[in-house]
């Protein structure tokens, strides 16, 4: 099978039932006769629940508004491949028992299905678990997950980590499922010693390149929420010498929301999704919900004639003859 060069950018926007994918190439690829494509797909009704009775017939495909043949729509063969990234900073202190819950939860619902590794990254990145399809051993090291109270959340290392790990493995079905805190982002490149702070845009880059969409479950702190919602100035603070402080509230706040904008534009534009959540009790359901989603992919095979790609980006087109889905696509590497 004859492939394009390589996705360098794929952005994911589910719009009822149509989603987009923005692929920019790594040059001009000249094909054959005939060249086939894959992308992984999902699509979930209006209750957040995989539609695995998908139709070949109602799936259309296009590039850059043209319609391309849908040959093929069937169910992966193979596991998929998860990297579990923990927080386990001093900001998940109080969710431990929570976490480990739902964390066992999700490998239940995966167990036999994935093969998984576990990634904590409370200060350095640390792997615990190896990829592994044995899930007795992921869960045993689930139960022994600590946060540690003055622990810096290290995301960014791990998620750069992650990607470099999976571009050496390249596994079928990746994907990155991270569970983090909203810890500040100026704390972490502050303080990082592995110097691996680099721009957004460029990890990205890297994800997108191993088609790895990335999953993020945000666990927001009750402070920073406050924080967020506070503004800059109230009246009656700016008239009882509270100005420093509510300064200082006002870059918390900036930096908080930075911080979440990350978590967004990672998820959304790896084909991913971002859960938020305000309370620890919940944890169990986004991940059950993720885990049901990686089982309910499927893989779409498409034509493309014999051409030339010239252009710096082209967008493909997913359509779904349902209503009231949300669509999710992930390029085949």
């Amino acid at each position: 099978m004859t492939r394009p060069a390589l996705f360098r950018r794929c952005v994911v926007v589910a719009a009822v039932v149509v989603v987009v994918v923005a692929g920019f190439w790594a040059g001009t690829a000249s094909l054959g006769a005939q060249s086939s494509q894959q992308m992984y797909l999902t699509v979930l009704d209006s209750d957040g629940l995989p539609v695995t009775d998908l139709r070949p017939y109602e799936v259309s495909i296009t590039e850059n508004g043209v319609r391309r043949e849908v040959l093929y729509l069937a169910r992966p063969s193979g596991p998929a491949d998860v990297s579990l990234l923990v927080d386990t900073s001093g900001a998940v202190v109080p969710a431990t028992t929570h976490v480990r819950n739902a964390l066992g939860a999700f490998v239940d619902a995966l167990n036999g299905h994935a093969r998984m590794s576990l990634t904590t990254f409370g200060d350095l990145p640390v792997r615990v678990v190896a990829p592994t399809t044995d899930m007795t051993r992921l869960q045993d090291a689930i139960d022994g997950l600590f946060p540690t109270a003055d622990a810096i959340s290290r995301f960014q290392d791990a998620l750069v980590n992650a990607a470099i790990d999976i571009s050496e493995r390249q596994p079928s079905r990746p994907a990155i499922v991270i569970l983090a805190s909203d810890q500040l982002a100026g704390a972490f490149a502050e303080v990082s010693p592995n110097n691996t702070t680099r721009p957004v845009e460029q990890v990205i880059g890297v994800l997108q390149a191993i088609g790895a969409p990335v999953h993020i479950i945000a666990l927001r702190s009750r402070e920073s929420f406050e924080v967020v919602g506070r503004g800059v100035f109230d009246r009656q603070s700016a008239f009882s010498g509270r100005v420093d402080n509510n300064i200082r509230n006002s870059i918390m706040a900036r930096e908080t929301r930075d911080w979440l904008e990350v978590f967004e534009t990672v998820s959304q534009r790896t084909g991913g999704r971002l859960s938020n959540l305000y309370a620890s009790a919940g944890l169990d359901k986004p991940l059950v919900g993720l885990a049901n989603e990686i089982l309910g992919q499927y893989i779409i095979t498409y034509s493309r004639p014999a051409e030339n790609i010239t252009a710096d980006a082209l967008e493909i087109g997913v359509g779904i003859a349902r209503a009231d889905v949300t669509v999710r696509v992930t390029p085949v590497m």
